[in-house]
């Protein structure tokens, strides 16, 4: 029967040569999948479902320029709070 570091080396050896197939299979997978959604004309929510597009709308959202961002701890009429000494932001 096989000790504990035999075993332990056997399951890391399995393990690398597990993630050398994932990466040897992973452009054939991609290119297949990329096919079949351009074929089909899949959309984001269609293969991720509806949580899936409002992630990708964050992510392709363009942020605003620093130089045109109001400073957080600036106060005016969207946050009129922002001067407030409490960390909270609120007043009593």
């Amino acid at each position: 029967m096989a000790n504990y570091l035999e075993l332990k080396a056997q399951a890391e050896a399995f393990a690398a040569q597990a993630e050398e197939a994932r990466l040897a299979e992973l452009q054939t997978v991609l290119d297949e999948v990329r096919m079949r959604v351009s074929a089909y004309g899949l959309t984001v929510e269609q293969v991720f479902g509806p949580e899936a597009s409002c992630d990708v709308k964050e992510e392709t959202a363009v942020a605003e320029p620093d130089s045109l961002a109001p400073a957080a701890t600036v106060k005016t009429a969207l946050n009129p709070a922002a001067a407030w000494p409490f960390p909270t932001g609120s007043r009593p």
